[in-house]
């Protein structure tokens, strides 16, 4: 890989002055301003950082760890290997976390208070008298200042650099051995998966944080010491309210990480659900259930709010306790002295102030360090036994076979069975496949046709028999395997580009008109898991991407399962026959058409190869007794030749027409990530903002600002308290410098009740603050989620469902945990600073010119800064995303890599996207420390000033008032970069909050005509087919009472009037002018509008006399029933699958359909009514199964009309059968509108319509448009092949016939 050596040898911190003020930033600064796109990559960091050079040295330790497994000299430790691999560099920012803790103290302790006996000491000669000292003692606190800063930059460098070497290690350490695994459980890939978007995060975050656990409680050993030197016993009630703080930081951290464990399967659950109903959003609209999905995820988000209510309120009172320890720590140790010692003077007060504002900021820190580092080691103790975890390697070579230099397979008197289950055999006497040669595997459902494929692969272990696999590669799997990546990427795999070779495949699979429907052609993004396409998408690509692989053995798994009757043919013609011609070939299939045209054909049943060899009567009458094979499929497997070349341009033109309409209808199937960014954009952080706020409730919000305002106010007081103390205010003190009780209590109680309502202002502001923010997310979550599971279908054809996905998943999390914490601490430390710029402006007046000068620095700083910080968040954000999904990918289609042997190249790439997610982190982390540079440099020269001031100035300020402003001036030195930090983090956050903020205002509603242009999604115009534009507003029906249509529909007659519709409103017309009718009880074959997926243009949809538009949604999808093409079973019990509302409280009922539809067994199985069932992901029901699921769904909804979309088109025979017979058994008596590609599906229809590029082109009895060979319903049949035709013609006479006889019967009835 020359472009990652090229990489390392970039290092942007080389040389001493961009190490030590992180120069190199200035350069990508100014280009963000320019606003310009910032590269991560390009940025580059030190090659250490790189993931194969930190893995190299990591690996050789951890090596060393692994041999102890073997040995008796102790246990391997994952922790050991990382400390002997970056523990002594790590050290290092331990010391410079030591250097911050000895400058902060000195300047706080001896600095501090030599100032003020400076201040004092010219009056009685002592020490410090001289002008020289005091200005000495100015430069030395300025330079200690610095000084503490430039600690805190180094020990974050530090710990940054080696969290990313840890991170880059790890995350290798771990793709190694799950890429080379050989198989993998799902509960394995998602802990893996867990690993690399978790764990190693939380290992990262630990190394952030842990010198700032183990030093806080040094800090606070040497500051209560620094204090008992002070004011001797005086200090020990303050120690003992700093023992009873300490103990509780340390349990209020246990505490939160335990809500927030508890809370992750609520996230995880809410997540599950949104995963199963987006991608499957079609079936939702169509069953009109989306009130039952908006209540589910209401019911999980209710316990999730509950915990983090409670993980909240521990956050509030935590805060309270640590910013009221300082205080209230001051009033018991001064009360004490002045009761039991001296009266006090302003050397002991500040002194104290000004050590215990330091306090604050361990104590702060301490309860996130905590948690960090805990979570840290419970990641590292789950790693560790992952990495120390026996595993069977994978390899691309089968097992046991002898590797052959030729191409091709031979398998004889072979024994297989599967790893996990040694019971299971399979065997094999006789599997031939040579170059040039296409061999079928056909047989019923569990016959071993997948397992072959496996042992070909060398995935099944071989217990005796002979085999030899030869040649390299390439896998079509039984489910499609898509990467996150665009249709190109996808399919050249890591491949080198060849233009024409990609041409002639994407050509040969079928693919050229998706890349036209496509909006980016084949630059459109898969999505998760593919979720951006449709089945039959999904299945073509990974066909293309096993052609453009170019290998010798092809093994194809079902692979024309998802795709119609002509496309099926046109891939078996020209790629399989086609590109495929000098390959091995192994092609499992229940399409028994293509039988004729195979070399060999291999019969299998329950584990046992029964046949191998040519396609013949002996084959076709096995498999006669095996599938429930109908007439029609023996005359297209005894059919001779394939349809004929000349007749390309009618083949061309019948695809063009059904993949017009598959791809429309298939679940959300044209992704178009271009398409939103024109839309949302328009929404920015400040507009976010305000939709934040405005959904907090405004009264609330400023009730809350008012108490962020009285608790700092009410400190400050209190700090202006112990000045006036100092200097007897109110002049309680009969004798000057000498004690009297009376005073002590007036000035002790006063300070005491300052100091209470101090801390229940926090509360108060902490409660408040809290009410808004968890209200303010949970109602932009309530509106998105409705808005986005009823809106229109236009939206979710250009809205990827994967970004979906992220606005529901990850923003929601930002909202609810990192927004929040954000801007509370930026409320709370900005205030802080607000107040100390404020008190030292008023103690010393002439410090009020440097305000100013800190205001404009600030923003200056926060100007710079933020464009800079918000693309590299970004950045940071997208590329682990692409990091994760890629490790995700690759567990879930290891068959794939493993068959191609890309194990390798997967490794590479996750190293590749992990340096690139590091060099991420590392300039976003580098831009922080180059801000912290500047802020602390700002703050060492404030506090210069102020020394200055008080050197200069000593005759007029005062010794108390110096004192105050020494005090306060400390904490604008701990607090100044985290302000800065926090209301640039707070702006990017809103940013994150953008996308979930326009899907709670902007979405529009089911039922309008959809206009991507608009921000609000709905169309102020729309253009006729006439060409005539008129107002959108004017297309809009009254909507009919429901309570007048109890009974709608009755019949089921349906009736088009002129119906013209389109998908988007700049797409052509997809019906044009369509008028016809279908009378109750008729089977027909089309399903387009009247769902209402998409307005109509023109016309109108009447069943039983009614037009549809003046229908409520809900009222008119209750009124039909559908069998999907793509069914699909949500997690719940069988109960919520069947009858999601509760509508039917009589089980027999539910029980009835079941048994009707043939699912009673497998419901019993699954644990009766209220067992709990998988979502589609689940591979406890099959395919057919919960095509029978929705059967019975449609069956419970006792409406007359019933739409088949496709119902059976991706099913094996035998299943398909099954299917067919309870359709005609629940269903005989109701209005039947079937859409289907293969015409043995609806040759038994009533009448058949004929469709071509959106106008009606025939509507007939199928008996009659047959019987005239000029229609094109007739040419169609006869595409078939002779053999295939008759039989279809025989099967349309046949119903024809019944359907008369059973009239004439209806006719003497009646008489």
């Amino acid at each position: 890989m020359g472009t990652e050596s090229q990489q390392q040898g970039h290092d942007p911190t080389a040389g001493f002055f961009n190490k030590f003020a992180f120069t190199w930033m200035y350069k990508h600064v100014g280009e963000a301003r320019r606003g310009n796109e910032l590269d991560p990559e390009a940025m580059g960091m030190p090659p250490e950082n790189h993931a194969h050079v930190a893995y190299d040295t990591f690996a050789a330790n951890w090596a060393a760890e692994v041999k102890l497994k073997d040995s008796n000299e102790g246990k391997p430790s994952l922790v050991r290997a990382l400390r002997k691999s970056f523990g002594a560099y790590y050290l290092l920012g331990g010391l410079f976390k030591c250097g911050w803790s000895t400058f902060v103290i000195t300047g706080a302790f001896y600095f501090v208070r030599s100032l003020l006996a400076h201040v004092n000491g010219i009056k009685d000669g002592r020490l410090y008298s001289t002008t020289v000292a005091g200005w000495c003692l100015m430069a030395g606190f300025t330079i200690d200042a610095w000084c503490l800063g430039l600690c805190l930059q180094r020990m974050g460098y530090i710990c940054m650099t080696v969290g990313i070497r840890a991170r880059a290690a790890l995350v290798q350490a771990v793709t190694h051995k799950a890429f080379r695994l050989n198989t993998v459980r799902a509960d394995q890939s998602a802990a893996i998966v867990n690993f690399v978007s978790s764990d190693i995060q939380k290992i990262y975050d630990g190394a952030l944080e842990f010198h700032y656990l183990w030093t806080a409680p040094f800090e606070a050993a040497a500051i209560l010491a620094l204090l008992g030197y002070l004011t001797n016993d005086s200090m020990l009630p303050g120690l003992g309210v700093i023992l009873l703080v300490l103990p509780l930081q340390y349990i209020f951290g246990y505490k939160i990480i335990k809500i927030k464990m508890e809370n992750a399967k609520y996230v995880a659950h809410r997540s599950s659900i949104l995963q199963e109903v987006l991608p499957a959003i079609k079936l939702v609209k169509y069953y009109a259930w989306e009130q039952y999905f908006e209540t589910e995820i209401s019911k999980v988000r209710k316990e999730e709010l509950r915990l983090s209510f409670w993980n909240a309120m521990m956050k509030v009172i935590n805060v309270a306790c640590v910013f009221c320890v300082p205080p209230m720590t001051a009033f018991v140790i001064f009360t004490t002295y002045e009761f039991q010692k001296a009266r006090l003077v302003s050397s002991v007060a500040f002194t104290t102030l000004s050590l215990f504002n330091i306090l604050r900021f361990p104590l702060v820190v301490l309860p996130k360090a905590l948690r960090a580092v805990s979570e840290a080691h419970a990641s590292l103790t789950r790693l560790e036994a992952y990495l120390l975890e026996e595993a069977q390697q994978g390899t691309a070579n089968p097992k046991g076979a002898a590797k052959s230099s030729t191409p091709g397979i031979h398998i004889e008197n072979a024994v297989f069975h599967h790893p996990s289950n040694p019971n299971w055999h399979m065997h094999v006497p006789r599997f031939d496949v040579r170059p040039g040669q296409v061999v079928a595997v056909v047989g019923r459902i569990g016959a071993g046709k997948s397992s072959l494929i496996q042992a070909i692969l060398g995935n099944m272990v071989k217990e005796h028999g002979a085999q030899q696999v030869g040649g390299r590669i390439s896998y079509v799997p039984q489910n499609p395997w898509l990467q996150n990546l665009s249709v190109r990427d996808n399919v050249l795999f890591g491949d080198a580009w060849d233009q024409d070779k990609y041409e002639a495949v994407i050509e040969a699979c079928a693919l050229t008109m998706d890349l036209q429907i496509l909006p980016q052609g084949d630059h459109s993004k898969a999505g998760i898991r593919g979720v951006n396409f449709s089945g039959g998408q999904r299945q073509r690509v990974n066909l293309a991407r096993s052609a453009y692989a170019d290998a010798d053995l092809v093994l194809l798994d079902n692979a024309l399962s998802a795709v119609d009757h002509h496309t099926a043919h046109h891939i078996f013609e020209k790629c399989i026959k086609g590109l495929f011609a000098d390959k091995a070939v192994v092609l499992v299939t229940h399409q028994i058409e293509f039988m004729p045209q195979c070399d060999a054909v291999a019969i299998m049943d329950e584990g046992r190869c029964l046949y191998f060899g040519k396609w013949n009567e002996e084959a076709q009458h096995l498999l006669g007794k095996l599938l429930p094979i109908t007439h029609l499929l023996h005359a297209a497997g005894s059919q001779e030749a394939a349809p004929k070349p000349k007749k390309k341009e009618g083949d061309k033109a019948q695809p063009a027409k059904s993949s017009s309409l598959q791809l429309t209808l298939a679940p959300t199937s044209i992704g178009k990530p271009a398409e939103k960014a024109k839309a949302a954009p328009k929404l920015t952080a400040y507009k976010a903002a305000l939709i934040y706020t405005w959904h907090g409730n405004l009264c609330l919000v400023f009730t809350c600002f008012m108490f962020f305002l009285a608790s700092q106010t009410t400190r400050q007081v209190s700090d202006f308290w112990v000045r006036w103390w100092v200097n007897d205010e109110y002049k309680h003190y009969p004798v000057k410098g000498v004690r009297e009780a009376g005073a002590t209590k007036f000035y002790s109680l006063l300070y005491l009740l300052l100091i209470g309502i101090f801390y229940f202002a926090m509360i108060f502001r902490g409660a408040t603050f809290l009410w808004w923010v968890l209200r303010s997310s949970e109602n932009i979550r309530k509106r998105a989620l409705h808005n986005v599971l009823n809106a229109p279908m236009g939206f979710f054809l250009v809205t990827p469902v994967g970004d979906l996905l992220l606005n529901f998943t990850k923003d929601q999390d930002i909202m609810d945990e990192n927004l929040p914490d954000a801007i509370h601490f930026m409320g709370i430390y900005g205030l802080i600073l607000l107040s100390t710029t404020i008190t030292v402006s008023v103690t010393i007046n002439f410090f009020g010119a440097f305000t100013g000068f800190l205001i404009i620095m600030t923003l200056i700083m926060l100007s710079v800064y933020l464009p800079a910080a918000t693309a590299l968040k970004k950045a940071r954000a997208v590329s682990g995303g692409q990091l994760v999904g890629l490790v995700a990918e690759v567990l879930e289609g290891l068959g794939v890599v493993q068959a191609f042997s890309k194990q390798d190249y997967f490794i590479n790439e996750a190293a590749r996207r992990t340096d690139v997610t590091n060099a991420a982190v590392f300039n976003a982390e580098a831009l922080n420390l180059w801000l912290a540079f500047w802020c602390d440099l700002i703050g060492a020269l404030l506090v210069g000033v102020v020394s200055a001031f008080a050197v200069g100035m000593k005759d007029t300020l005062g010794a108390a008032t110096v004192g105050l402003a020494f005090s306060n001036i400390i904490q604008m030195l701990v607090f100044y970069t985290w302000v800065v930090r926090f209301i640039a983090e707070s702006i990017s956050l809103f940013n994150s909050v953008e996308g979930m903020a326009y899907l709670s205002e902007y979405v529009p509603k089911d039922g309008c005509f959809f206009d991507q242009k608009q921000l609000d999604g709905v169309a102020r115009s729309i253009t006729l087919p006439d060409g005539q534009i008129v107002p959108a507003s004017s297309k809009v029906q009254v909507v009919v009472d429901d309570s007048a249509l109890a009974r709608w529909p009755a019949t089921g007659n349906i009736r088009f009037e002129d119906v013209w519709m389109q998908y988007r409103l700049d797409a052509p017309w997809a019906l044009k002018g369509v008028t016809f009718k279908i009378g109750d009880g008729e089977k027909s074959t089309t399903l387009l509008a009247l769902y209402r997926m998409f307005e109509l243009g023109r016309g109108r949809i009447l069943i039983d006399g009614v037009d549809i538009a003046t229908l409520t949604l809900k009222r008119l999808r209750t009124g039909l029933s559908i069998i999907p093409q793509e069914p699909v079973m949500f997690t719940g019990t069988v109960r919520s699958n069947l009858d999601p509302f509760g509508e039917f409280k009589d089980d027999a009922v539910l029980w009835e359909v079941l048994n009707k539809v043939g699912l009673e067994a497998q419901a019993q199985h699954a644990g009766g009514l209220d067992g709990r069932v998988d979502g589609t992901g689940g591979k406890a029901w099959s395919l057919g199964q919960m095509q029978l699921v929705c059967l019975a769904r449609a069956a419970l909804r006792a409406v007359p009309i019933l739409c088949l979309d496709e119902a059976t088109a991706a099913m094996d025979p035998h299943t398909e059968q099954v299917v067919q017979e309870t359709i005609k058994k629940v269903f005989d008596d109701r209005t039947t509108i079937t859409i289907a590609h293969r015409l043995d599906t609806i040759i038994e229809s009533d009448k058949v319509l004929v469709m071509e590029q959106g106008e009606l082109m025939e509507f007939a009895p199928p008996a009659q448009l047959l019987a005239d060979r000029s229609t094109m319903f007739s040419k169609l049949v006869d595409k078939t092949g002779p053999a295939a035709a008759a039989a279809l013609r025989k099967m349309a006479d046949e119903h024809f016939s019944k359907n008369v006889v059973r009239s004439t019967a209806g006719q003497r009835n009646q008489q």
